[in-house]
């Protein structure tokens, strides 16, 4: 019967472990690659380097190669251990001495030695994977040979791949082009790079036979030749002890995942304790946030000896409820929020714990494990702890003062609280309406993938933001994202993301797994936006705010029409940054745009530079003619229309409201079959006149669909993100349709 290519991983780990290496040495490398569908070359293995004879290595064509088996994996050309262009059986003996002095000198542990057919020259690529610990399986493909570590021309993608991962690696690199027959090279196999990548990485490949067994794969070089590509080094690093693979999560249920949340955004009932009878503490304002918000559902506090709190009945603990509610709200020291949890099974469907002094805290380690425990005894799901609230504005529920009742469609969660609460009031000022915002602190229990999930199946939801530091559950994470198919826009913002603390300093594919690669990669993956900052993160929500629903159609070519030259040109450059270009307006609508007559001074390529008098031209009327003009080019997939306001507001001449009807063209022309998206830039100078016009305007705006931003590099930096979505969401759509 045939083994698997599990069982035989299995067996070759195992065996390793046995003889006390801690990795599987080169030769059984080789074969387990060989066994998953990458080439290697033939070669024997010897003992000693006096068993270098002719009959031993009869069948291997010269020249050939000798290198020396490490028990622990160690970089072989680090300390000399590798010879090539060997001929005869005399020469092989002799470089075999010299590499067992070399090792020797270096400390390795020699296991023997290898002696292999040489590949013929040809580009050096690297393959790898390793796991994370959060992240589960990954992989890599860069550029390879000695300069891997150097140049870091790599490429990451999470476990399973599929051949359109393996080829957006492929484009990922800078040195793509040479693959590609660059300056009169000869073109590489890229066939062959992508199925070495699928056997590695794939659904059944290496990557998920040694789940578990192993902790990094490195072939570098994999020397790719215009007909094929081969592995001429391997090195499987072994994991400490066996470890039980982390299976793949189910599919999700959609209704019954909605079931379980719908009590945490839409609480019946509310307990809420810490909150005192002076009026003093966070979980007073809790009670007066939500009432002031629409809050009208039953509101419990929990005192140990006040009859009343904020004008409702008490109970002196959880455990005196009346009866179960949907959502408790727990701001007390940590050790009191445990006997409080621990002391009322059943009283409560979720908790949350705004107390500090668990796991970020250096001595709060136990207190955390026991403030789950005693969560999970009673039946309740914990929020937190660490973590200051829920925002609902659907459930009449939240945690921040002065924050629009108005519901939307944007969802975030985030690992930080004060954060949060940037997200909420700053959001809201640039034009964001949320379906939830949901704190999550040390995420104990409940995770960013498990409200990940409730966001991807929650009908209110169009856009999802998350703010995390350390993704526990990764694997699950990135599984969702994939199975949703960049149905919904995703934007993350990740905290420590140049961090190095997770190097496995042994190998090369672990060396250069910075944390940012690894996100970026996945992004690749899954249409997820990566943001740098906070402002970055609140421009992406808010341009996908007013494009969920539409069509997924291209964003790769941008014109751009307002006032102020200098800024449209600098404006361009920020779009070309972005990924996204400018192209020059098409003959026959700069024909139409020469039609209008318009005064001297207009610039009618792209940008399309209007200074005031223009856009005064017709009593203003003309800002319309040049949109329609635009719109019905057929060349721009996005129109970013931006006034320079104080221009306007500062005027004497007020007779004509141009930036009333500029706002109001923006609204008509969006509306139209086929129109490309329109998004306004109304730029301020922060003088009080001028800054009430923009609001204004900016909530004209928003209330017909519309995107505003303060500055055009920050619109020009949201939809170079939303292109990205929109690229998966694309190429999701047509394998589905395929």
């Amino acid at each position: 019967m045939e083994i698997s290519l599990i069982e035989t991983a299995t067996r070759a780990a195992d065996a390793a472990r046995e003889a006390g290496a801690t990795a599987i040495s080169e030769l059984e490398a080789k074969a387990l690659l060989r066994a998953a569908g990458i080439p290697a070359p033939q070669g024997r293995r010897l003992r000693t380097p006096q068993d270098a004879t002719e009959s031993a290595l009869a069948g291997l064509r010269a020249p050939m190669v000798a290198k020396v088996l490490t028990r622990d994996g160690a970089h072989k050309s680090d300390f000399g251990g590798v010879r090539l262009g060997l001929e005869t059986a005399a020469e092989t003996r002799d470089a075999l001495d010299e590499i067992a002095k070399a090792a020797d000198r270096a400390g390795a542990a020699i296991d023997g030695f290898l002696v292999e057919e040489q590949s013929a020259p040809g580009l050096e690529m690297v393959l790898g994977g390793f796991w994370d610990a959060r992240l589960g399986p990954c992989v890599m493909l860069g550029l390879g040979g000695v300069f891997v570590e150097i140049f870091e021309d790599v490429a990451f993608r999470a476990c399973p791949i599929t051949e359109a991962d393996a080829r957006g690696m492929i484009d990922a690199l800078r040195s793509a082009p040479l693959l590609r027959g660059a300056r009169g090279m000869a073109p590489c196999d890229e066939g062959a790079i992508i199925s070495a990548l699928l056997a590695l990485g794939g659904r059944d490949g290496l990557m998920s036979a040694l789940d578990g067994q192993a902790s990094a794969i490195d072939i570098n070089p994999l020397i790719v030749h215009g007909d094929g590509a081969i592995a001429v080094d391997a090195r499987i690093l072994l994991a400490p002890t066996p470890l039980q693979p982390v299976p793949e999560p189910p599919p999700l249920d959609p209704e019954a995942v909605q079931k379980t949340f719908r009590p945490l955004f839409r609480p019946q009932s509310i307990a809420v304790l810490g909150a005192s009878a002076s009026g003093t503490s966070f979980g007073n304002e809790v009670i007066r946030h939500s009432l002031a918000y629409g809050y009208k559902g039953r509101i419990q506090p929990v005192h140990p000896k006040a009859a009343e709190v904020e004008g409702f009945a008490a109970v002196p603990t959880l455990a005196d409820l009346p009866e179960p509610v949907d959502f408790a709200y727990v701001a007390v020291a940590a050790e009191a929020a445990i006997d409080a949890i621990a002391a009322a099974p059943g009283r409560a469907r979720f908790v949350q714990v705004m107390s500090s002094g668990f796991g970020e805290a250096e001595d709060g380690q136990d207190r955390e494990a026991r403030l789950l425990e005693a969560a999970r005894d009673a039946g309740t799901r914990l929020i937190g702890p660490n973590c200051l609230g829920i925002h609902s504005p659907r459930g009449g529920l939240t945690f921040v003062g002065g924050s629009t009742p108005e519901p939307g469609g944007v969802a975030v969660i985030s690992q930080s609280g004060g954060l949060a609460v940037d997200v909420i009031l700053r959001g809201e000022q640039r034009g964001l309406r949320y379906s939830a915002v949901t704190t999550l602190g040390n995420s104990a229990d409940l995770g960013p993938a498990d409200l990940l999930e409730y966001h991807l199946c929650d009908p209110e939801t169009k856009v999802i933001g998350l703010y995390v530091e350390d993704v526990r559950d990764g694997r699950r994470f990135v599984a969702r994202l994939r199975q949703a198919g960049a149905r919904k826009p995703v934007v993350l913002l990740v905290g420590g993301r140049t961090a190095e603390g997770r190097r496995a300093a042994a190998s090369h594919t672990g060396a250069l797994a910075a944390e940012a690669r690894l996100w970026d990669g996945i992004a690749q993956q899954t249409g997820m936006m990566i943001a740098e900052t906070l402002d970055d993160f609140l421009d992406a929500l808010l341009i996908c705010q007013t494009e969920a629903d539409r069509p997924a159609r291209p964003l790769r070519r941008v014109a751009l029409f307002g006032n102020g030259g200098g800024t449209s040109v600098l404006a361009a450059d920020a779009f070309s940054r972005a990924g996204l270009t400018t192209p020059e307006v098409p003959r026959k609508a700069l024909q139409e745009l020469e039609k209008l007559g318009l005064p001297p001074g207009t610039g009618l390529s792209n940008p399309v530079d209007t200074p005031a008098g223009t856009l005064r031209h017709r009593d203003g009327a003309v800002a319309g003619e040049i949109l329609d003009i635009l719109a019905g080019a057929g060349a721009y997939d996005a129109i970013v229309v931006h006034v320079n306001l104080p221009v306007f507001t500062s005027s004497a001449n007020q007779s004509v409201d141009v930036i009333g009807g500029l706002v109001r063209e923006a609204v008509r022309v969006s509306a139209l079959p086929e129109a490309p998206r329109i998004v306004l830039v109304l730029r301020s100078d922060g003088s009080e006149a001028t800054d009430a016009r923009q609001r204004s305007d900016k909530e004209r705006a928003r209330k017909a669909g519309l995107a505003v931003f303060d500055e055009l590099p920050e619109a020009a930096r949201a939809l170079g993100a939303m292109s990205s979505w929109v690229s998966v969401r694309q190429s999701v759509d047509q394998d589905g349709a395929g």
